[in-house]
């Protein structure tokens, strides 16, 4: 993501807001690990690790519920 994409950045915001306050202990454990890296750079490489293991968790989670509502399961 470019740095001048202040629609990412919006919406990386807002995941991260969302994510603290529907999971806080797990944000806490987050940031704790992300602290406990050398460099910026590592820390990053970890967030978006987080991120994409969510996110794929998450839609993982409504395509079972739309399964679900559908008679799919």
């Amino acid at each position: 993501m470019q740095k001048s994409d202040d629609k990412g950045l919006k919406y990386l915001e807002s995941f991260w807001a969302r994510f603290k306050k529907d999971q806080p202990y797990l944000a806490k454990l987050v940031v704790r690990e992300m602290n406990s890296f050398k460099n910026n750079k590592s820390a990053a490489a970890f967030a978006h690790g987080v991120w994409i293991t969510i996110a794929a968790l998450q839609s993982q989670e409504e395509a079972d519920e739309m399964n679900e509502d559908w008679g799919i399961r």
